[in-house]
């Protein structure tokens, strides 16, 4: 059984090195006052389909266990990354699609290829979808990754964007009916997925039934659950730097498939003699 409920089939749990730092705790057993900052935060919002079954949820980073974050986007999606890298979420997500905010930064510099390939990449309003990022996201693509495309808004510039999404989010606060209505046409020839966000009221989930929305996200229908974990010791090294080491020799070794096996046995010397394990 899921954090929300649901049954799911049991997964045998790989271990990290985030496991001896405790199990992922929810928020009234979660620390406060100055305990909270040996803590990790993160908190789960579930996405439904039009069943109102849980297809997902979307992971955001927490700075306490207030349900807020205080930060910049780039700090927040680094440190998803890093709790997704250390700790593991597959025992709160049961190995559902996760959709993870993503900034510029992350997504062109490869720090996403540390995320299992059931992430759901989903772009902040605020990247442009110049040259950099689209051949970013068809590197991403082409790894197995699914592209998300959030708070969207249709404008010309946004076609290269639309052609690579998976799923199109629309926020029923920032748009009326008409706008709505004018971006499911332009979407119609395109295989993706619309995620209508922000649902608050059940007028508004029956609304976006009928306009053919797929899939549903709102506090009417689940508000997001913090969880908390003690954070990981790095013994002074570079969090980052780790994780960046980590990153190139994914992406290497994912694109040298034909010597996977044998580039396997590098790991080990990467994490002693590059990040300090």
């Amino acid at each position: 059984m899921n954090i929300f409920g649901s049954v799911r089939r049991r997964r045998r749990k790989t271990p990290r090195l985030g496991d001896s730092f405790g199990n992922w705790m929810k928020s009234p057993l979660a620390p406060s006052g100055s305990d909270a900052c040996d803590h990790r935060f993160l908190a789960l919002q579930p996405i439904f389909n039009r069943r109102r079954k849980i297809f997902g949820y979307e992971a955001l980073s927490r700075s306490g266990w207030d349900n807020q974050f205080t930060g910049d986007s780039d700090a927040a999606t680094k440190m998803m990354v890093g709790d997704w890298m250390f700790h593991g979420l597959d025992e709160l997500t049961g190995g559902c699609r996760t959709f993870l905010n993503c900034t510029r930064e992350a997504l062109v510099r490869g720090l996403l290829t540390l995320l299992p390939p059931s992430t759901v990449l989903e772009l902040l309003e605020t990247v442009e979808p110049d040259k950099e990022v689209l051949a970013a996201c068809r590197r991403m693509k082409a790894l197995g990754y699914q592209i998300a495309l959030d708070d969207f808004q249709h404008c010309e510039k946004m076609e290269g964007l639309i052609a690579l999404a998976d799923y199109v989010k629309v926020d029923f606060r920032l748009s009326c009916k008409e706008e709505r209505r004018e971006i499911i046409r332009r979407l119609k020839r395109n295989a993706t997925t619309l995620v209508a966000e922000k649902i608050e009221t059940n007028e508004e989930f029956e609304m976006a039934l009928g306009e053919g929305f797929r899939l549903f996200q709102g506090y009417y229908l689940g508000r997001p659950k913090v969880f908390s974990k003690r954070k990981v010791s790095t013994n002074n090294v570079n969090h980052f730097r780790q994780l960046a080491a980590l990153s190139w020799f994914i992406q290497c070794e994912k694109a040298m498939e034909p010597v996977r096996l044998r580039s396997l046995h590098l790991l080990p010397v990467l994490c002693t003699g590059c990040c300090g394990w």
